[in-house]
């Protein structure tokens, strides 16, 4: 905000043609009172930042109901307490707080373009918000190596939730390592009025422009461009495997003999099983791959404009001001979309949410045996069918 905000020619000219200047207090010669009512009109929202503002408060309700349902499911249910299941519980608080904590005070600081929380708030909120960029990126980076090292070294694969909660503690740590530089510099800087006011003070780090740069183009390869192409390679693999053949990776099938009607009957409930656990995969596969899509879309923007930013002169004006705004607001989107595409790609996901909505803080013992039941009956049915699992199938089994 170092540029005023009206060109010079709007200034008043004496009768003589010059400026008059002699009796200004500002950079408009206006008085006080007329000064500080243009700065609040300057700051008042546009017709199209209360859209924004509409579509992030949307936001924020649907970010924190989804993602909360998402700990408390995960939570309820023993059966849904897999290892890509911690994961996605993960992504989910990453994603809880971050709308929580960091979405308000960014509404705030884009529509008034000012920061109003002081320097503490500064330097924690922002901080955070890339924390929980981190923790989302590595998240998603950590479920596509597993799920790829499952699917296609079935063999060699032993991932346990004990390993799963290990790698989350490492994930944590690492996202809270990766912006301690910013987090030390940032600080809050005020532009200079002749009336008192904290309007248009700023957040910054207290680096030079060209540290930003660099700085910003090494955020833009860590935490978007290098876990993008890490994933899409892993999920291309595992695509290519799951779909190039009716068998699942790492099973042996009925090895029992087939000169006999028990033999043909037990050879078709083996086939059954395991057309059921690829089909759960692959479903498995496409909500896993959707989530990253959706991330990289809602992102991309962001990145985009940072690096515009520092590479070119961009210049500052109501349309690239709007495309800023909606570029925060597509990062809030993906934050809150993800509960959405668990509940429309994953069967077991939509049964709990709706359980949980229509039952909220009990669940009925008979039906809590006959879920449990359920799960007992079909691992009977594997063992008679004879098909050896040499991969752990049930991390993988989403849906």
């Amino acid at each position: 905000m170092d540029e005023p905000f009206l060109d010079y020619e709007d200034f008043n000219l004496s009768h003589d043609g010059n400026w008059s200047m002699h009796n200004c207090t500002n950079d408009y010669c206006m008085s006080d009172e007329d000064y500080w009512n243009f700065i609040l009109d300057h700051i008042f929202p546009q017709p199209y930042e209360w859209f924004l503002v509409g579509l992030h408060f949307i936001t924020f309700l649907i970010g924190l109901i989804g993602n909360a349902l998402v700990c408390i499911v995960v939570y309820r249910v023993s059966a849904m307490r897999t290892v890509t299941n911690y994961f996605i519980v993960n992504l989910a608080l990453a994603d809880f707080l971050v709308i929580l904590f960091c979405q308000p005070t960014t509404v705030i600081w884009d529509t008034t373009e000012t920061w109003m929380l002081g320097t503490v708030p500064c330097k924690l909120i922002v901080y955070f918000q890339t924390v929980s960029v981190a923790v989302s990126v590595l998240t998603l980076t950590f479920i596509s190596l597993d799920r790829w090292y499952a699917i296609c070294f079935p063999l060699k694969f032993s991932s346990t939730t004990a390993r799963a909660k290990t790698a989350i503690i490492i994930i944590w740590i690492v996202a809270l390592l990766c912006d301690i530089p910013e987090l030390i510099t940032l600080h809050t800087t005020q532009r200079h009025f002749n009336i008192n006011t904290i309007l248009f003070t700023q957040c910054t780090p207290a680096w030079s422009d060209t540290t930003e740069r660099h700085y910003n183009a090494i955020k833009s390869v860590v935490l978007y461009f290098l876990p993008l192409g890490i994933t899409s390679i892993a999920y291309l693999q595992i695509v290519r495997v799951l779909w190039r053949s009716g068998n699942i990776p790492g099973h042996l099938e009925c090895r029992t003999p087939l000169n006999t009607i028990s033999g043909h009957r037990r050879m078709t409930m083996a086939n059954a099983s395991t057309e059921a656990q690829l089909k759960s995969r692959r479903k498995a596969a496409k909500m896993l791959v959707a989530v990253v899509i959706m991330f990289a879309v809602c992102y991309f923007p962001v990145h985009l404009m940072s690096i515009l930013r520092y590479s070119i002169e961009i210049p500052k004006t109501d349309l690239t001001e709007a495309l800023g705004n909606i570029s925060h607001w597509l990062c809030y989107a993906n934050s809150a979309v993800n509960p959405l595409i668990y509940n429309f790609m994953s069967g077991k996901f939509r049964k709990e949410f709706r359980r949980t909505f229509s039952c909220f803080g009990s669940r009925s013992p008979r039906r809590n045996n006959l879920h449990l039941s359920s799960y007992a009956s079909r691992y009977a049915v594997t063992q008679r069918t004879e098909v050896i699992p040499l991969s752990m199938t049930t991390h993988f089994e989403i849906d």
